[in-house]
């Protein structure tokens, strides 16, 4: 029996429960929690609870294979889909951006700032709270790659810290971190959300249609197209060629992979992160094809839903690759962390999503909450409880922020020399701390650290309208968000 394919078809089985779950639990469906997730609790308890007794011999660790596997070929896959460049609207004396383009920076720059400061508050809480049960600090430093990244992330980086840097059970924890993010993203997110709809602190009515609800089409509507065919498929079906490309971009993945490991230091480091690896991949593939004017053969919406797989799988299986009883005695202040960086990610999104100067900064809180504690889809869904037909912006400025995240260069670099001992874990929280005010400078600097557009405690909005002067242009809404660029997962 192959135990990964079992695994593979464990993880679709819970993604139907989760799919059937929403759709006939009225509460589930009205929280807009995606079947990935609910799937994925379904799947925590099995594994823990049921599988032990059943004569499956399921491992958590070839989930948590499946999942790293996932997130590098949904890296791939990302890094394959052709993006078309968004043209920049100006001013009349053609000098400044519109006011989509700069939230999607002030959004981007927040998450940047909850990424430094979450691993410098969870490191400390972890080095005071962790040594009565022999947990070290440095497994408090894992909470952005599970909160602000997702469980892709969580997986790689957990890894790393695992078999690189030493650190017995890291993985494990960093997709606890993950998990418990997803939780916070819709325990939190939304009955803000509610409650925002209940002040009227929204730009537009929010009323969600029975197929949203249910999360998927009835028998009478028309949904999207998912692709086109680019092969005859009396030669090679399509999505067969998608799949063979991908293939080749992941072998190439292994060859870059391997070339790393020659940087003296962090090489090993920069080697053990194949996502990193394979989006490098995937571009040199795709600038091959393009050179060779074959490109066209990647169909762009087609590619997208291969990534979108990926996404929802993986996220299941990070449910299922947790195993209580390895984390023993570590659940206590893991919690505790968790607890206290939902507190710090809804209070930071709160103050500085408030004060991003628009007349949808409440919408653009909810994406932005749902983002950095679960993943951008979870944003999404939040954002669309308030804004169903997407037409407030909120949705397509959380594919403009993803541009601003690798200003978490600094943060990256830390943690790399932190892991190989080139510095001290004190240096390396220090130097997160800096980064911290290098973010609030920025806000600043972008001019997306104003006065309060509404108050979330008070129930009131308090913008009207934006000048030109001030926000750099009329914004235009569209009625779909491009998500392309769109790379947390």
């Amino acid at each position: 029996m192959n135990l990964a394919m079992l695994s593979l078809a464990i993880i679709g089985v819970m993604l139907c429960i989760g799919m059937l779950l929403r759709a006939k639990i009225p509460f589930i469906g009205k929280m807009l929690i995606p079947a990935s997730v609910i799937g994925g609790i379904i799947g925590f308890i099995f594994m823990n609870v049921i599988e032990p007794v059943t004569p499956l011999n399921l491992d958590c660790g070839t989930f948590g294979d499946l999942v790293d596997t996932m997130f590098v070929l949904s890296f791939i896959s990302i890094g394959l889909t052709g993006s078309q460049k968004a043209k920049k609207e100006k001013e009349p004396d053609g000098t400044k951006q519109t006011g989509p383009v700069l939230g999607g920076v002030g959004m981007g720059i927040i998450w940047c700032l909850l990424y430094g400061l979450t691993p410098v508050l969870g490191g400390i809480l972890i080095f005071i709270i962790g040594r009565a049960v022999g947990m070290s600090g440095w497994y408090g430093i894992l909470i952005p790659f599970g909160f602000c990244q997702g469980p892709g992330q969580a997986s790689t980086y957990g890894r790393l810290f695992e078999n690189v840097y030493g650190f017995e059970n890291a993985e494990m924890v960093a997709l606890t971190f993950a998990v418990v993010g997803f939780i916070a993203a819709f325990g939190v997110g939304v009955p803000m959300a509610r409650y925002g709809l209940r002040k009227k602190l929204c730009l537009y009515e929010g009323k969600i249609n029975a197929s949203v609800e249910k999360g998927y089409m009835g028998p009478s509507e028309k949904g999207e197209s998912v692709g086109y065919e680019t092969t005859h498929s009396g030669n090679i079906d399509t999505l067969a060629f998608h799949f063979a490309v991908m293939g080749i971009t992941y072998i190439v993945t292994l060859i870059i992979a391997q070339l790393l490991n020659f940087i003296p230091v962090i090489g090993s480091s920069f080697a053990a992160m194949l996502f990193f690896c394979g989006m490098l991949a995937a571009y040199l593939v795709k600038a091959i094809m393009r050179k060779l004017k074959i490109d066209y053969l990647i169909d762009n919406s087609l590619q997208s839903k291969i990534s979108g797989w990926l996404s929802d799988f993986l996220v299941t299986g990070a449910f299922m690759s947790i195993k209580i009883n390895v984390i023993g005695e570590w659940i206590i202040p893991i919690l505790i962390e968790c607890v206290l960086i939902t507190i710090v990610t809804y209070a930071v999104c709160m103050y500085f999503g408030s004060r991003l100067g628009s007349d949808h900064d409440f919408e653009r809180v909810l994406g932005l909450y749902g983002t950095a504690t679960g993943t951008t889809p979870s944003g999404l869904s939040l954002v669309r409880m308030v804004d169903p037909k997407l037409q407030s912006g909120a949705a397509d400025e959380l594919g403009i922020m993803n541009a601003s995240m690798i200003l978490t260069t600094p943060v990256m670099i830390l943690v790399t020399l932190g892991g190989t001992k080139v510095i001290s874990f004190w240096v390396m929280i220090g130097g997160m701390a800096l980064s911290c005010i290098l973010y609030l400078i920025l806000l600043k600097v972008f001019r997306v650290w104003r006065k309060p557009s509404f108050s979330f405690a008070k129930g009131e909005r308090y913008f009207e309208e934006i000048s030109s002067e001030e926000e750099g242009g009329e914004r235009e809404y569209p009625d779909t968000p491009d998500m392309g660029g769109a790379v947390k997962l």
